[in-house]
């Protein structure tokens, strides 16, 4: 088991006039870290900071300027780390008038961004997964999804820029000869899209299920006894999508966009065959979140051998004493490393006393 577990670990970060850190050195160790603090301490803006290492964006702003702190001029974050026994290192600085600039090396060889190392982020918006707009559960299938078979971005950018062609002659109302050009490109697309998208569900749903099913077999969080996931593509069951574009045309002109097609793939969460979200609690919801996201670290490794960094925001949030022991203990079995955040006080520490292998780290 330690065998593995070293194989990869995120070791030190350094955050300069980063947010509300003037020069700060954070240490963490394999396995999992804990940063306590009040609200207000920079908890979240670590994690951002790691995002912005890893991927050159912050999911808080869209611009990485909003991340210089106040009165100066630029920020630098640096880190380091080991994957597969090398060394790699981090550096990302952005000042108030240029662009970002990144190095990321590992061994002293650059590697682009996304190659280095997997990044989950559970956030306060992520909890909102099961009843929330599909965008989110998109989203999130689909960073998995193109992680796993980068050809599929690809894919997926030839497909929205041809719907972007689309949506230009339906807003100008163009006639229906220039309109068919860009249905019948979308369609193609589409439907090859479509059937990765689904294929790639089949084998999400399976690990998800199982993974959830041997948490309920130990006699834990009973109540997501029967849980599963269904497909939806994006338009009619029935209906070849070329068919589905042509018959929403007047519909389509009216609202000024093209309404069904892969680009609206989205799953429902069900419980014995009826809609989650309506039967679950806040807490239970954020625990079936928490352990898809823990399932999701088991099918990466499985299916693309990659080393997973799993960055759990305000872990105690919404979660009873029991809950939070329940799913601490869950995480502690994970392989990967996982850095999780958490507000001082009562119900977080009593839960963490009694757990002996972790790293915390105090705001």
């Amino acid at each position: 088991n330690h065998a593995h577990e070293a194989l990869m670990a995120f070791t030190r970060l350094h955050l300069k006039k980063f947010r509300l850190f003037n020069d700060e050195l954070f240490k963490f160790t394999e396995g999992v870290n804990l940063i306590l603090g009040k609200n207000g301490s920079g908890k979240t803006s670590i994690l951002e900071s790691m995002e912005i290492l890893f991927n050159g964006v912050s999911f808080r702003s869209r611009d990485t300027k909003d991340c210089i702190k106040e009165g100066f001029e630029s920020f630098l974050i640096s880190a380091k780390g080991t994957l597969k026994d090398k060394e790699y290192s981090l550096q990302v600085k952005k000042s108030q008038n240029s662009k970002i600039s990144a190095s990321r090396k590992l061994s002293d060889k650059s590697v682009k961004k996304g190659e280095l190392v997997f990044l989950q982020l559970v956030l306060a918006k992520n909890l909102k997964m099961i009843e929330g707009e599909p965008e989110l559960r998109r989203e999130h299938l689909n960073q998995i999804m193109f992680h796993v078979e980068p050809a599929l971005k690809r894919l997926e950018n030839k497909y929205q820029k041809a719907l972007k062609q689309r949506n230009r002659c339906l807003k100008k109302n163009l006639p229906e000869s220039e309109i068919a050009l860009w249905t019948s490109e979308v369609a193609d697309l589409g439907l090859e899209l479509s059937l990765k998208q689904y294929h790639f569900f089949k084998i999400y749903r399976e690990s998800f299920k199982n993974f959830i099913n041997e948490v309920t077999d130990k006699g834990i969080f009973k109540f997501l006894k029967g849980m599963d996931i269904s497909f939806s593509k994006g338009w009619e069951r029935s209906n070849k999508l070329k068919t589905s574009l042509l018959e929403s045309l007047d519909r389509d002109r009216a609202l000024g966009y093209t309404s069904k097609g892969p680009h609206r793939m989205d799953f429902t969460y069900t419980l014995n065959k009826k809609n989650a979200a309506n039967q679950l609690s806040r807490g239970q919801s954020k625990i079936l979140i928490l352990l898809s996201f823990l399932s999701n670290l088991t099918l990466l490794e499985h299916l693309k051998g990659s080393e997973t960094l799993l960055l759990i925001d305000d872990l105690s949030s919404e979660l009873d004493q029991e809950n939070l022991a329940q799913i601490l203990k869950e995480i502690l079995e994970i392989k990967s490393q996982i850095i999780l955040t958490g507000i001082e006080g009562t119900e977080m520490h009593a839960s963490i006393k009694n757990l002996s292998n972790f790293t915390q780290i105090n705001l």
